[in-house]
């Protein structure tokens, strides 16, 4: 297996646009929510082909994307396979169950899981007729992890505005598809200190909370990027992945060795990504962007930000 590509960020920063843009790249392979739904069942990767038909394959993978019904896609389409994961990597937790123990690093990683995934995701491909594979997660960084199993993979972290990221993220939580208000002790259990009493005194709210979260995730991608090769590790903005859609996938395929693919050019051209950063200016308080800038202090962080600061 050649250099395996995992695209990750934290939650809320766009890897399901990654996802969906590379899905229709003809030389790799994916984990769809059928692996997810049957995760020892490897043979359903084949159901991925159809997407591969010359004449209807590329406008069938844009149906599949478009169409839902109640609310869930019934063609395969590229997905956070978190079962699948889990099934065959027992420390392949999901945030909140990872911090359980401490975000997974190559101590939590045997020798028999790592050749069992290495032959599992090879099956997957097998079954897809792909040469490379890709996966996303909008979770912790896992590179040390992950390059237990995988050697020469190589990562992808996909950054984006905080305002964007921390609005998404408490706007989920309202939602009801997050309950990180009730976790918040776990997670500040591995956070600095200095930031759990600042964020009891100044900062007690699910808003506060998320910013601390976005800057967590931030700090564990540097410590373990430092881990890896240069070459092995790339990092990509959302705002470019939307503004500049196709020069950004082929910067992404020339650092993962892939050829640049026309059928990925022409879906960004029949489909251009949505720039959904406006959604934070309309929807943040002025005490909301207030509290953000009085813990986002630190230049790299800020640095992630727009050029409108």
């Amino acid at each position: 297996m050649k250099q395996p590509i995992f695209i990750f960020g934290s939650p809320r920063s766009g890897v399901t646009l990654a996802e969906n843009i590379l899905g229709i790249h003809p030389d790799l392979a994916w984990l769809s929510q059928y692996n997810n739904l049957l995760p020892n069942l490897t043979v359903v990767s084949t159901l991925n082909r159809i997407y591969d038909f010359p004449s209807f394959g590329s406008l069938l993978y844009r149906v599949a994307w478009e169409t839902k019904v109640l609310g869930k896609s019934i063609l395969p389409i590229p997905y956070e396979s978190w079962n699948f994961w889990e099934r065959h990597l027992s420390n392949f937790k999901k945030g909140v169950k990872a911090t359980l123990s401490y975000p997974p690093t190559d101590s939590d990683i045997s020798e028999i899981e790592s050749k069992q995934i290495r032959k599992i995701i090879a099956a997957c491909m097998a079954s897809q007729g792909k040469s490379r594979f890709f996966a996303t997660y909008g979770d912790y960084p896992r590179i040390q992890y992950l390059s237990k199993a995988f050697p020469d993979a190589l990562f992808i972290h996909l950054v984006r505005d905080g305002r964007a990221v921390c609005e998404s993220y408490f706007r989920m939580n309202q939602q009801g598809f997050f309950n990180s208000w009730d976790e918040k002790h776990l997670w500040f259990r591995h956070m600095p200190k200095p930031w759990y009493e600042t964020f009891r005194n100044k900062h007690y709210n699910l808003f506060g909370f998320g910013i601390y979260r976005w800057k967590y995730y931030l700090d564990l991608c540097r410590y373990e990027s430092r881990t890896i090769p240069k070459t092995h590790f790339l990092q990509i903005h959302y705002e470019d992945l939307v503004k500049h859609p196709i020069s950004t996938i082929q910067n992404i395929e020339e650092f993962a060795h892939l050829p640049h693919s026309m059928r990925v050019q022409n879906f960004l051209r029949k489909v251009p990504p949505l720039n959904c950063n406006t959604k934070w200016r309309n929807a943040l308080t002025q005490n909301q962007l207030k509290q953000f800038f009085e813990i986002v202090t630190e230049e790299e962080n800020l640095k992630l930000l727009n050029d409108d600061i």
